[in-house]
């Protein structure tokens, strides 16, 4: 399975999905103008990780602003990486905010409760 890597812009984040070295990072700023054109190669790339995903898997967000047609976006890919977990592979979600953004802290928290999935939340004092 080829990685999927794109460079953050001003609009849309970055993303470095590479199974063979076992990383799965989205990062960076996600208002894309055309969010459903932008998030579907990601949202396939995931759907056929999940038909052979690696026995343990670390999902990393490290996103300092989304907007609202984003988060329905990071919901899907939460809910397919948690057919992961039901295939019995280890699955966590390593959501990373800056420490003084209480806002970001508190998504992640409203997320971990709509999914079955382990998240830890880290704190980072320079964003």
């Amino acid at each position: 399975m080829e990685p999927l890597i794109y460079g953050a812009t001003e609009e849309t984040p970055g993303i470095n999905f590479d199974k063979q070295n076992n990383k799965f990072l989205m990062f960076g700023k996600s208002f894309p103008e055309e969010s459903k054109k932008f998030f579907t190669p990601i949202i396939l790339w995931l759907e056929e990780y999940v038909a052979s995903p690696n026995d343990k898997t670390l999902f990393e967000l490290r996103l300092d602003y989304y907007n609202s047609s984003t988060s329905t976006v990071i919901l899907e890919i939460f809910y397919i990486l948690e057919r992961i977990q039901k295939k019995g592979k280890e699955i966590k979600v390593i959501w990373n905010y800056a420490e003084i953004d209480d806002d970001m802290l508190d998504s992640g928290k409203e997320y971990s409760k709509m999914v079955s999935i382990p998240f830890e939340f880290v704190p980072i004092a320079e964003y």
